[in-house]
């Protein structure tokens, strides 16, 4: 082949819907596959942890309708990794439900569909403790048998080989767990002989869909072409741009280094990358190279999150300048007299403290490089973390009841005049909380290892 198309019109499916404008007018143009990343660690350790979904099952059952029903029209591939956000074996399962559904609903031809499972089982991986490290990604540590221990599910995320593997066993459709966001879109040109490295940096540019492209919008679908020398992006929404610079920017998205991007097996190097303007709506990328791994190793990430105990919120406001301007002593002096009034249990062992002060550092934390505070109110979030629900709900009132109670330099009420309620209930989140406990890449001899990832191959349809 000298060129393959392939559609991409979301980069969370069902994370809110498809458009359909310009996903139909996208299907105007000759298109070869159509692909779709389902997942991310951007919605944080809870949907992992408890195994279970982000999104609406409606909104998620709107995306891959659209995509079946034209994929088997055109009897073209349809890739979705990452099923349902978290990419456990209970979302592939709930998409390939859904998929066989569909697929009566609207009397679809036979096809062949490929689950990939990447969901690993806990005494797997202490087993392979045993043997070898497993080294760090993010995590501080090397992986520990405790580590193991705080995890409730666990996941490796994939390459394109798993993918290929199904494409070569003749599924049309490929559901996969856990997967690496470029993978998805990557896979197919690799498997159909296109280089390797403006594969994966196509699947890097268009795995959001539109937001590689200016102006922002989301969920509209853009077209990414590739040859053997360069790749391209169109956008399909009129009013949207693919330029040198959009897509450029997209390339250093996510990136604590802007020109490298470590995938199993190698990384994608994108230093001698060009972004040219084919026209002023359409860009083209050349020269992105892919460079295996120095020893040959093939690593794959693991992503696991288990149980901390349970949070509890209050939110409170202020608007006296004085306390605005003291709310460093304040926060200080609150902390201080919860302590004492939680003895003996002790912050750091039977529970966590957290304020979150909106108007001056809530977002960036102690990285805030604006230290002055140019606001005339302050919204505080009040968050209490715990092994147990009743002591959570404790500290989180402690500290709301000690802020009537504030005392500070130009204070001008004795009491409770400096401090307003949007509720005087504490609020309960439904869920328990979780942290991210395995963040660690697991060196694997055969890419398709049968023990981390598991493929069934059915025929669906009528």
């Amino acid at each position: 082949m000298k060129k393959l198309s392939v559609l991409v019109s979301t980069g969370n499916l069902g994370d809110n819907i498809i458009e359909k404008s310009s996903f139909y007018q996208g299907l105007k143009h000759n298109i070869d596959y159509l692909a779709a990343d389902a997942g991310t660690a951007d919605a944080g350790p809870t949907f992992l942890g408890a195994d279970m979904p982000h999104n609406p099952i409606k909104w998620e059952e709107h995306d891959i309708e659209l995509l079946l029903v034209e994929a088997r029209r055109r009897n073209i591939p349809m890739i979705i990794g990452s099923c349902s956000t978290t990419g456990s074996d209970r979302a592939v399962n709930l998409y390939a439900e859904i998929v066989k559904s569909l697929s009566l609903k609207h009397k679809v031809a036979p096809f062949k569909m490929a689950c990939i499972y990447s969901q690993i089982n806990k005494d797997e991986l202490e087993r392979r403790l045993s043997h070898s490290l497993i080294e760090p990604l993010g995590a501080e540590n090397p992986l520990t048998l405790k580590d193991i221990d705080l995890t409730s599910n666990v996941t490796a995320s994939m390459g394109v080989e798993q993918i290929i593997y199904a494409l070569k066993n003749g599924a049309q459709v490929i559901l996969a767990g856990r997967c690496c966001d470029d993978a998805v879109i990557a896979a197919y040109p690799i498997y159909r002989g296109f280089p390797k490295g403006l594969s994966l940096h196509l699947g890097k540019s268009i795995e959001c869909a539109s937001l590689v492209c200016w102006p922002q919008m989301v969920k509209e679908s853009v077209i990414g072409t590739i040859t053997n020398n360069y790749f391209s992006i169109e956008p399909m929404h009129p009013e949207q741009k693919a330029t040198p610079h959009s897509v450029a920017a997209h390339s250093m998205y996510e990136r604590t280094n802007p020109f490298i991007q470590a995938v199993p097996g190698g990384i994608l190097d994108m230093h001698n990358s060009r972004f040219v303007a084919e026209t002023d709506r359409l860009c083209r990328v050349y020269d992105s190279k892919f460079i295996p791994s120095p020893d040959g190793s093939y690593k794959v990430k693991l992503e696991g999150a288990g149980p901390v105990g349970f949070r509890v919120y209050h939110i409170v406001g202020i608007r006296d300048k004085f306390a605005i301007e003291n709310i460093d002593l304040i926060l200080r002096d609150t902390r201080k007299k919860v302590s004492e009034i939680m003895s003996p249990q002790k912050e750091g062992e039977n529970y966590q403290l957290f304020f979150h002060v909106y108007g001056k550092n809530a977002i960036m934390k102690e990285y805030e490089p604006e230290k002055n505070i140019n606001t005339h109110e302050l919204g505080i979030v009040i968050e209490a973390v715990a092994r147990d629900e009743e002591v959570a709900s404790i500290v989180v009132k402690c500290a709301k009841f000690r802020f009537f109670y504030m005392s500070y330099p130009g204070q001008k009420n004795s009491s409770g005049g400096s401090v307003a309620l949007l509720t005087d209930e504490p609020l309960y989140p439904r869920n328990k909380i979780y942290q991210w406990t395995i963040d660690h890449l697991l060196p694997l001899e055969d890419q398709l290892d049968a023990r981390i990832f598991r493929f069934k191959f059915e025929m669906v349809g009528e």
